[in-house]
């Protein structure tokens, strides 16, 4: 797990996470490179499922798009980095609606741009508008959810931007004093249930922003030394 998807996690934690001793249902949760469960609020019960076995993993799933738990099991489910990986996500997000308790929260982490991964496979990048189109689809599959917030993070110390989604599972969203991306100083395309249309939007990728602004820089540059020449 890179820097930038385990701070997130934390702050997600910190800002929707506010009861005692919350029930977690991580699903991708082997430990590669780092887990939210070591960021998980005190007193927690956390547990991790995965596709495999591994350091985090509590369950191997036989079936990654069935969830071996009963309806409203648990207050929150988390996803870091796994929904890239899997080739139907949606199916998988559907049953992640379907073990949260009413009121409960989704937090879904994937990444925005970024190398190819394969853990087997890495099928999908996301998008700003993905929350709303995984909002559609949970309802369209029976469950009431509801887009709270999404953006994309900007990069910390490695070349990743995730699409950082939370959905809360009953029909609008509870209010809210604060959000997560306010955690995330330069998160852009922000989507929040309370407000129209995107904040800080930016078309280009933060690595497209940055190649940009460095040929810019290269023909500024070089049209002064073309003048110095004369």
């Amino acid at each position: 797990m890179h820097d930038s998807a385990l701070r997130a996690g934390e702050q997600f934690f910190a800002r929707y996470l506010t009861q005692s001793a919350p029930r977690i249902l991580d699903v991708g949760a082997r430990d590669v490179n780092g887990s939210l469960r070591s960021r998980a609020p005190a007193g927690a019960e956390y547990v991790g499922v995965d596709i495999e076995a591994g350091a985090g993993v509590d369950q191997v799933l036989e079936d990654p798009y069935l969830l071996p738990f009963a309806p409203g099991s648990f207050d929150a489910v988390v996803s870091t980095s796994c929904f890239e990986h899997s080739p139907f996500f949606w199916l998988a997000f559907a049953e992640q609606l379907r073990v949260l308790r009413e009121g409960g929260f989704a937090y879904i982490s994937a990444p925005a741009n970024g190398w190819y991964h394969g853990y087997p496979f890495d099928h999908w990048r996301f998008y700003p508008d993905a929350g709303l189109a995984l909002e559609a689809w949970g309802r369209r599959a029976g469950h009431a959810v509801s887009l709270v917030e999404s953006f994309i993070a900007p990069q910390q110390d490695s070349i990743w931007n995730d699409c950082v989604m939370v959905f809360e599972c009953r029909h609008a969203p509870g209010p809210r004093e604060r959000f997560l991306h306010e955690d995330f100083e330069g998160a852009y395309n922000i989507r929040r249930f309370d407000r129209e249309g995107l904040q800080n939007l930016q078309v280009l990728t933060e690595d497209e922003r940055r190649i940009a602004d460095l040929e810019l820089k290269v023909s500024v540059l070089g049209r002064r030394l073309r003048e110095q020449k004369g």
